[in-house]
């Protein structure tokens, strides 16, 4: 039978917990970039419209990143029993969901529905059957 502490000497000697912290750094790059990049789909910084598809195209590059990095973070942090490490990887994990969800930038055009069209008013109001000089009546 294996002594209890063999079996952390071997995750340590694999990697995991380097492979921990690179994967904690993607996080924490691309938190901002996908910030960055909603900001500038739909911020009025310099004109507004609709995104363009390089937005789209950074928002799904990040994000595929970003989300398997917080799934090893967490499992790498589970297998290595280190439960101190969850007072990072725990509020870090919930923002960077949390912004991949918030900052998304579809790959669908987001428009507003047309206004019916207005008729000006005319300064008429009618308020019996006749005799006034409004159009109609």
């Amino acid at each position: 039978m294996p002594a209890a502490g063999t079996d952390r000497q071997d995750i340590e000697a694999s990697g995991m917990p380097a492979l921990e912290a690179v994967a904690a750094v993607v996080i924490a790059l691309g938190v901002p970039v996908l910030v960055l990049n909603w900001f500038t789909a739909y911020g009025c910084w310099w004109s507004c419209s609709n995104p363009v598809p390089a937005n789209q195209v950074t928002y799904t590059v990040v994000a595929l990143i970003v989300v398997p990095a917080v799934v090893w973070t967490m499992v790498s942090a589970w297998r290595r029993e280190a439960s101190w490490i969850y007072l990072w990887h725990g509020p870090a994990a919930f923002v960077a969901l949390a912004v991949v969800i918030l900052c998304a930038v579809p790959s669908f055009e987001v428009s507003s529905p047309e206004q019916p069209e207005h008729t000006p008013w005319t300064g008429c109001v009618e308020y019996s059957g006749g005799g006034s000089d409004c159009p109609g009546g």
